[in-house]
């Protein structure tokens, strides 16, 4: 009798990935492609930073002028998607930041340029800073979080996009400075309905891996919301290493695809066209 050996490889996606046409980024497409061919990555999607509140403002923080940037991100993705045609799928994308905070500006944010992905982010609220700038207390905690899970719900019922990006942005820079222990069961009732959100309307829920090496050690989000969202019948999600340098691109991904398995997905995501590839796992 012949023992066959049967090895499965795992097709690895990263939807969540940053050039040097980010303001935080440093590498080029060309680059990271390079790095994602080596890293045996099998689709990568280009998610250059738009936070839509910065159109039109050629004062704004980023020092950029991101209606000249994203279109050249961009084009320089759909070039080198076709030269690496043979040895990677390359899509274009773009991480669009605060998207209704001025509908305006986001709806011309959204006509630069062809996308497959719109992928929406939350990183400040209206009236404060990004919260990476933001100071963390006790006495202050709670309700910095309950602004940003309501503007999570605002921004799942406006609908624009495919994927909402990491879950519980704040937590990461809280656990990286304080040491403040976050009790998610206060926010239960909002986070059920962004979540109810996001499967009424067919939008997906992203899987960040860039806090598993850090003080919060865990994906954001975490496996708690994650076992809500698929009790809630939740079954679209992209996963993201939100890499701004090669060295991140891709890392954690199959974690997250191991802890998936775990919790009973059958599968994950990319989007092309803005339509959902499922990836069996």
């Amino acid at each position: 009798m012949i023992n066959f050996l049967v090895v499965i490889i795992m097709m690895i996606c990263d939807s969540h990935i940053h050039s040097k046409f980010s303001f935080d980024g440093s590498v080029s497409v060309e680059e990271m492609v390079r790095q994602g061919i080596e890293n045996k990555i099998s689709v990568m999607t280009i998610t250059d930073h738009c936070d839509a509140t910065g159109i039109g403002d050629r004062d704004n923080e980023f020092g950029v002028r991101l209606e000249e940037v994203i279109p050249a991100s961009l084009k320089e993705t759909k070039r080198i998607a076709e030269k690496y045609r043979d040895k990677i799928k390359v899509l274009c994308g773009i991480e669009l930041g605060e998207p209704t905070h001025d509908l305006d500006k986001t709806k011309i944010a959204l006509n630069l340029g062809e996308y497959d992905f719109i992928l929406a982010s939350t990183h400040e609220v209206r009236g404060r800073r990004d919260f990476y700038f933001l100071e963390y207390m006790e006495k202050n905690v709670n309700t910095l979080l309950n602004e940003y899970f309501n503007e999570q719900l605002e921004v799942a019922r406006w609908n624009g996009f495919d994927s909402l990006a990491h879950f519980d942005y704040p937590a990461r820079y809280i656990y990286e400075r304080t040491s403040i222990s976050l009790d998610y069961s206060k926010f239960d009732g909002i986070i059920k309905e962004i979540l109810l959100t996001l499967i009424k309307n067919n939008k997906a829920l992203e899987i960040n891996t860039s806090t598993l090496t850090g003080a919060l050690g865990r994906t954001m989000p975490g496996k708690d919301i994650l076992e809500m969202y698929k009790q809630l019948g939740g079954s679209l999600i992209t996963l993201g290493s939100d890499a701004h340098k090669k060295d991140v691109l891709g890392k954690g991904l199959d974690k997250a695809i191991e802890m998936l398995k775990n919790l009973g997905f059958k599968a994950y995501h990319y989007f092309e066209n803005h339509n959902p590839i499922e990836v069996k796992i």
